[in-house]
């Protein structure tokens, strides 16, 4: 049986940047410490995330081992001796690399692990990819369970890591909806943000990544301009392509339109300042970014790939093939002028996340799943 008293449960993320898992994360670390039968702490590998003083308001500990290489075969140790010296009771791994220097923790202090694919291996480099499944083949073996934030990403781990089908759950990303659902004052938000009035905003929230593939938004944007003089593309996140991103906006003549507002802790407000919301993106898991802007009954258009199209239906958004800045101008188009469109399509987006991706019926699966473990190791 599963002791009544509140078993220590350990979370390990490559870090706590702005991002979608790591706001899952201290979502799931607040609803934990509001009264559960767990007491969460997490580990990270990288000590720059502006989202590791909010984990410590809420009185979460926050272990920072730091990654000293690009391979730091020492780190599993590290990892061992930090599970072995606060007694955790189970490890929970998010991504890749973490389940691969945490899960090797895990196993080297025979502590029970479970393991959530966020995004398929496809986001690797080929070589990186045949290392991964080499390994992490072998670190399967020793992972008691295995979750899926999207159905899309079970073959994949049936097929090259070798998971057996009953040790893997489907459990999807959900959020709290009521964040999501204020009013703003319109008018003085596009003052804070030095926007003109009669601004029609296209938004999106993401990180400047190759995954993410802003320059195919910023060339469809520049379709959208002629159409739509006034519309303005806020585009909130941060990464390594930020530069590139500005150069190429320059290039296409739209600097003046397009505005990059960096991390932000004002989603919810900016979620009901944009008219449609936008995703560019190649490849994802079950986007967090895509999950608040329906909450906030926010039209998206987003491009149709895995994970997007097990959340968006046809009654919440607009889908488009990836790459292809025409079909994105027509879309973004259409939700601006369309009468109608875009109530349609937000309202259905807002009853789509409240009925199939509740955060409670997240959390409440997590738990599950941690019994399951605890109760049979």
């Amino acid at each position: 049986m599963v002791s009544s008293e509140p078993r220590k449960l350990l979370f390990v993320n490559y870090s706590l940047a702005m991002g979608g898992i790591e706001t899952l994360l201290l979502e799931l670390c607040r609803a934990m410490k509001s009264g559960s039968r767990y007491d969460p702490a997490v580990c990270v590998f990288d000590a720059e995330g502006k989202l590791q003083k909010e984990f410590y308001a809420i009185g979460v500990p926050v272990h920072v081992l730091q990654k000293k290489r690009s391979r730091d075969y020492f780190l599993p140790l590290r990892v061992r001796r930090l599970i072995q010296q606060e007694n955790y009771d189970l490890v929970h791994a998010h991504n890749q690399v973490s389940w691969l220097y945490g899960g090797l923790g895990a196993v080297l202090a025979n502590t029970p692990l479970v393991y959530t694919e966020h995004t398929s291996l496809a986001k690797f480099e080929p070589s990186q990819q045949k290392n991964l499944k080499m390994v992490l083949r072998l670190l399967g073996r020793r992972t008691q369970l295995v979750t899926t934030v999207a159905k899309h990403l079970i073959p994949s781990l049936l097929q090259d890591i070798g998971i057996p089908s009953e040790r893997i759950r489907n459990v999807y990303n959900g959020i709290e909806p009521a964040p999501y659902q204020i009013k703003i004052d319109r008018e003085e938000k596009l003052r804070e943000l030095g926007l003109p009035f009669a601004s029609r905003i296209i938004g999106i929230v993401a990180s400047l990544t190759d995954a993410k593939d802003h320059a195919t938004l910023l060339r469809a944007f520049a379709q959208v301009l002629p159409a739509i003089p006034e519309a303005r593309l806020l585009i909130v996140g941060e990464g390594p392509l930020e530069e590139s991103m500005r150069s190429l906006a320059h290039t296409l003549e739209i600097g003046s339109n397009v505005h990059f507002l960096g991390v932000r802790r004002d989603i919810p407000e900016l979620l009901q300042l944009f008219d449609v919301f936008t995703l560019s993106s190649l490849i994802e898991g079950l986007p967090i970014s895509l999950l608040e802007a329906m909450a906030s009954a926010c039209p998206v258009v987003a491009t149709r790939i895995p994970g997007v199209d097990e959340l968006v239906s046809q009654d919440s958004g607009l889908l488009v093939p990836h790459s292809s800045p025409d079909e994105q101008a027509k879309a973004l188009v259409r939700v601006l002028t369309e009468d109608g469109l875009a109530d349609s399509l937000g309202s259905g987006g807002r009853q789509r996340v409240l009925e199939k991706f509740s955060f409670e019926a997240m959390v409440q699966a997590y738990l599950s799943c941690y019994d399951e473990v605890l109760e049979f190791s």
